[in-house]
């Protein structure tokens, strides 16, 4: 069984409350378009990374150097996505006719691609009929609300996931980003992914068996389903006592999740939550939970 604990939910917002935490505007370069590119440029860039945006490396690491910098994971992804986009590689006819050949530059790096490179492709491929179907990215994310963006692109595949993680994810970059003004975005959720999951997982906002955590055994679709909107809700809460928008909160845990609370090694003398983790006080750092079947976080 597991179960949101309120108590903790609050201490950790106490947490929050003094780290001063800020939301991103997704300018850096090196991973995102200008910002002073036409709308709908920008729209087929972020709809079309986001689609493809979850667990870069699963048999080995998504890594290397990319003129001159090395990059890893997410991270790495952006950064190909970007010089991608500097060729025109987001362009909704040409994402509909995308071929295993034209994705290479995409999803490959160090010489090794992307461990679900086949279905990735076919997930930008559906992002471009769609668009084209919609009339353009620019009109496909058009809509005056979060819920209203999920509904809008629940009939792309890559977008399809009942926890809405792609959704609410796009929705953060586009917000932004200044490409939308969601009058529901202050009360939306973060968009779960595994580093939320471990995250909430290790401090004790959800309340979970280590035993299974560290057992390595694959749930099931709806247990998947569960366990992520189980600790959806427990960063609500989080986000609610901290009053902090959701947005700022998944960028905070995000960065937060890849460089101090680690699946390995986690940097425990530098995390601001030590003292009241629960993974720290049993010294036992569990991962997420395992669910490999998807592309959606």
């Amino acid at each position: 069984m597991s179960a949101v604990d309120i108590d903790t939910a609050e201490v950790v917002a106490e947490i929050l409350k003094r780290l001063g935490v800020k939301r991103d505007n997704y300018t850096d370069p090196r991973f995102y378009p200008p910002s002073s590119d036409p709308i709908e440029d920008q729209a087929a860039y972020f709809v079309s990374m986001v689609a493809v945006d979850h667990r870069t490396s699963l048999w080995e690491p998504f890594e290397g150097v990319v003129m001159g910098e090395f990059f890893h994971g997410a991270d790495a992804l952006y950064r190909l996505g970007r010089l991608a986009y500097d060729e025109g590689f987001f362009k909704a006819d040409r994402l509909a006719d995308l071929t295993p050949g034209e994705a290479q530059r995409l999803f490959t790096l160090g010489g090794k691609r992307v461990w679900d490179f086949d279905v990735r492709v076919l997930l930008l491929r559906d992002v471009g009929k769609k668009a084209k179907i919609n009339g353009g990215f620019e009109a496909l994310i058009s809509a005056d609300s979060v819920k209203q963006l999920r509904s809008k692109l629940s009939n792309i595949r890559a977008y399809e996931d009942p926890v809405g993680k792609k959704a609410l994810l796009l929705a953060k970059f586009l917000e932004g980003r200044r490409l939308a003004d969601f009058k529901d975005s202050a009360d939306a959720d973060v968009p779960v992914d595994n580093h939320l999951s471990r995250v909430a997982y290790r401090l004790g906002i959800v309340e979970i068996n280590y035993d299974f955590l560290e057992s390595g055994v694959e749930v099931t679709r709806e247990e998947d389903i569960r366990l992520r909107e189980l600790v959806k809700i427990s960063w609500r809460i989080v986000a609610k006592f901290a009053d902090l928008h959701p947005f700022a909160l998944d960028d905070y845990l995000w960065n937060f999740g890849r460089k101090i609370c680690k699946r390995e090694a986690p940097q425990c003398t530098v995390c601001p939550f030590r003292e009241v983790c629960k993974a720290h006080k049993l010294g036992r750092y569990p991962p997420e939970h395992l669910h490999l079947l998807t592309w959606y976080y």
